[in-house]
């Protein structure tokens, strides 16, 4: 089994949620989802700034996204990495509003080639106030081949000065950004619309066949292809469009369809886009083989593998207390007696034996997750949640995200977790 080291920074906090700055595994580092004050606890004072003058000085974005980074590069250096050495960014943000002064601060800290990146809103954060939350995947350089930054001038560009690399390669692996329905030109590309005038056309399926074919082009820049991809994460503006958008996504991926994870995004970064999708695929012809792992639990929801191991990453659909009949019966609340079952608790109990299940069928266990993302549908849930993940876990926690997601596409569910393990 790969070793996982914790990376603790001088500031951490041991609150009630034991979460590391960073893990390291081989030639991975994961970086938790990173707000504006130490992880695991609320925002600093010096994000806050004085209530009594609450206008004064820089403006609240810019403190709060250069505390974001400043603690995400330390855990990085501590793990002998550097913020150059990142592959793989994920911002979520409250607003749209809050996005532009962490761009501003980011070009700062991230110089091209930058890692693939992916943006979206989302209702809430775990720490009140925070507006802005950053995980990052990078690479040790010491121990892993060098990271390359790919462009292609045939799909459309974002906005200056946004610092978006529509994908980067480090050996057999090619991470590629979110993309949405945009020209970046008009906002929704005109072909990816539907005419109002006439009953003709699904907008959610117009979108997806749009962005697909841009994934498509930059997989093929960077030597890849769409039947080499072995995870993807997609966001939908109505989680209602899902059997539309399931349409085009068979389409594009007939057979050993890759992991992924699908949630509901409130806002996009672009007026009118349904629908942001980013993947993680193989190099065409490299050493390392795409290996669908089938494993007892229930088939993920749709057109999915249950879990994709790629060399030593293995990547899991994201789970959801669910199985072909909805939610689990252990998590269902008998109405006559309705204070027996705490739902969140058998919601992630379960989750987790699955990803022991999906792990050891790939030939190794719980203790390789070394990542993971934790949409919730009330934050309220986290802290009997949580204790479930640490008596699993024990010291041995992975790096870890949590936000607030508008919903889930089980009825009843509260948690998606999305977990990405490290395999010998």
């Amino acid at each position: 089994m790969v070793k996982k080291t914790s990376i603790w920074l001088s500031a951490a906090i041991p609150g009630p949620l034991r979460i590391p700055n960073a893990v390291k595994a081989g030639p991975w580092v994961f970086v938790s989802g990173t707000m504006g004050g130490p992880v695991g606890g609320g925002l600093a004072p010096e994000v806050r700034g004085n209530p009594d003058l609450p206008l004064a000085g820089e403006a609240r974005g810019i403190r709060e996204s250069r505390y974001i980074l400043t603690t995400i590069e330390a855990a990085l250096k501590q793990a002998g990495s550097a913020l150059a050495d990142g592959v793989w960014l994920n911002q979520f943000v409250t607003g749209r509003e809050h996005v532009d002064p962490y761009h501003e601060v980011r070009r700062d800290f991230i110089r091209p080639p930058r890692p693939a990146s992916t943006t979206v809103a989302q209702p809430e954060l775990l720490a009140l106030d925070a507006t802005v939350q950053v995980d990052l995947v990078a690479i040790d350089p010491a121990l892993s081949p060098r990271k390359e930054g790919i462009t292609t001038d045939r799909i459309p560009q974002p906005l200056a000065g946004a610092g978006y690399s529509p994908a980067v390669r480090v050996g057999d692996l090619v991470f590629v950004a979110g993309q949405m329905a945009t020209d970046f030109r008009t906002g929704v590309a005109p072909e990816a619309q539907v005419n109002p005038t006439f009953w003709e056309g699904s907008a959610i399926r117009r979108q997806t066949e749009f962005i697909l074919k841009n994934l498509a082009v930059a997989l093929e820049a960077a030597g890849s292809a769409m039947d080499q991809v072995v995870k993807a994460q997609i966001y939908l503006a109505d989680l209602a469009d899902l059997p539309r958008f399931e349409d085009a996504w068979r389409a594009a991926f007939p057979t050993d369809p890759p992991a992924r994870t699908i949630l509901p995004a409130s806002a996009f970064g672009c007026l009118g886009g349904l629908i942001e999708i980013n993947l993680i695929a193989l190099r065409s012809g490299g050493k390392t083989r795409k290996q669908i792992v089938q494993g007892p639990c229930p088939v993920p929801l749709g057109h999915a593998s249950p879990a994709v191991r790629a060399g030593d990453l293995l990547f899991l659909s994201g789970l959801c207390a669910a199985d072909a009949n909805g939610l689990i019966r252990a998590a269902r609340v008998d109405p006559a007696f309705p204070y027996a079952v705490s739902p969140i608790l058998a919601q992630t109990e379960w989750i987790l034996d699955q990803a022991d299940a999906l792990c050891r069928a790939a030939g190794a266990s719980l203790d390789a997750i070394a990542r993971q993302q934790l949409f919730y549908t009330d934050l309220r849930d986290v802290a009997v949640s949580f204790r479930a993940l640490a008596v699993r876990f024990g010291d041995g926690m992975p790096a870890t995200s949590i936000v607030r997601v508008p919903g889930i596409p089980v009825p009843g569910c509260g948690l998606v977790a999305d977990m990405w393990g490290v395999v010998g």
